[in-house]
């Protein structure tokens, strides 16, 4: 490789293949003001401030539930609340097991740990994110009491062998759909299958309620007002006539965990487009995937035929043996061109050095590391079109005729 060709690459200060800036995705839009606006006006037409747990939150969560086919939803502040309420729910024994994905944000494995339980790590099932059941079923001891799985990057996980395992052990699930939104396993909705699930709707999900946000869905009306009294003080909501200003009468020690109205409003009119945008990620995913078949090194990954996905990020394999630099330096010399990339996924539980008090070993997942490490994640959103998708393309093949052991050129 001479120096001539590395200058070529917008790392080493060439030019890169995309000037202008990746599409902005402006979710929150016109639509998404008035329905602000009208959280406003009804107050001002009713002589009343907006708050929580109004109008529209009932509409909102009433809309989510149509969407996932029936159950129950309370809108919270966040999706890692979300996770704590969905744990905490199912009334677990105080320092008993629960199973967590060895791919999955911080904020799930902590809403475990301060939910007074203990993490366990279970390892992916080989090439890809997700944990397998068989993974699970390794990862289960008689101290297991539940397992919080998260569909990581909107891919499904294979839920009902899953559940067949969970079932078998007499274990709880909760889904984490916090970037699978829509994803079906089986034509299913993800958060269907377990006993109660978690959803994120912060502002770069597939579905958002503004900044920052999260839903609690579920089929069993006693989670969910497990749920409603968990999120907001301990309030008796499952008891007919109960008095809100009267505290001696609530349940026990709780915090304020509610959505506000005006999230609830942005969440029931992003949720009307979810549809349209999840079928536009993957007619992008799909044609990135196409586009790929034309490139040296890098390529598609496997998909579970079984499943569809609400494509929160897009992974991509990169064959190393190819390669006469690591897969990162590849990665951030893609990434350099312009391309939104994220070069190597950190959120590897057992790579955290924070997470080694909370386990008793800290085991290092092999799959999920080796998945990790052979694959890097491309970043979009539903206003990508093909110029967009020629010029990720591009950028991987430009970097390709460098960094390709004996490359020549196509």
């Amino acid at each position: 490789m001479s120096n001539k060709d590395k200058s070529n690459l917008a790392i080493y200060g060439g030019s890169k293949v995309r000037n202008k800036p990746l599409p902005y995705r402006a979710l929150f839009g016109k639509d998404e003001l008035s329905a602000v606006e009208r959280v406003f006006n009804d107050g001002w037409e009713n002589d009343q401030d907006f708050g929580y747990q109004g109008k529209f939150e009932e509409k909102y969560t009433s809309a989510f539930c149509s969407f996932q086919g029936g159950g129950y939803t309370d809108a919270v502040c966040s999706g890692s609340v979300a996770v704590y309420l969905a744990v905490s729910a199912l009334v677990l024994e105080p320092g008993s097991e629960v199973i967590i994905s060895p791919v999955t944000d911080p904020g799930c494995v902590s809403a475990v740990i301060l939910a007074g339980l203990k993490p366990v790590l279970a390892d992916s099932s080989p090439n890809q994110f997700n944990v397998g059941p068989e993974e699970l079923k390794a990862a289960i001891t008689p101290r297991t009491s539940a397992a919080v799985l998260t569909h990581t990057g909107g891919i499904p996980i294979e839920m009902d062998r899953i559940m067949e395992v969970a079932d078998r052990a007499n274990i709880k699930i909760v889904e984490d759909c916090s970037q699978a939104h829509g994803a079906l396993y089986k034509g299913k909705k993800v958060g269907t299958f377990g006993d109660i699930a978690a959803f994120s709707t912060m502002f770069s999900k597939n579905h958002a309620t503004g900044g920052s946000g999260g839903l609690v869905y579920t089929m069993n009306e006693d989670h969910y007002w497990t749920v409603r009294s968990l999120a907001d003080r301990g309030k008796p909501f499952s008891q007919k006539g109960f008095d809100l200003k009267d505290p001696s009468e609530f349940l026990y020690p709780a915090l304020n965990y509610n959505l506000d109205e005006l999230s609830c409003a942005i969440g029931l009119s992003t949720l009307s487009k979810l549809s349209e945008i999840i079928n536009k990620r993957n007619e992008i995913a799909d044609n990135i995937d196409t586009a790929l078949k034309t490139t040296a090194v890098v390529s598609p990954c496997s998909k579970n035929t079984e499943g569809s996905s609400s494509p929160f990020f897009h992974t991509v394999e990169v064959d190393i043996s190819k390669l006469n630099v690591s897969k990162v330096e590849f990665a951030r010399a893609v990434a350099a061109e312009g391309i939104w990339i994220n070069p190597d996924y950190k959120y590897v539980v057992s790579e955290w050095k924070w997470m080694k008090q909370y386990l008793d070993i800290l085991e290092p997942t092999p799959n999920a590391i080796d998945f990790r490490n052979r694959t890097f994640n491309i970043l979009f959103n539903e206003n990508f079109t093909d110029n967009e998708v020629q010029d990720i393309v591009s950028a991987i093949k430009k970097v390709e005729v460098v960094f390709t052991k004996h490359s020549g050129g196509y």
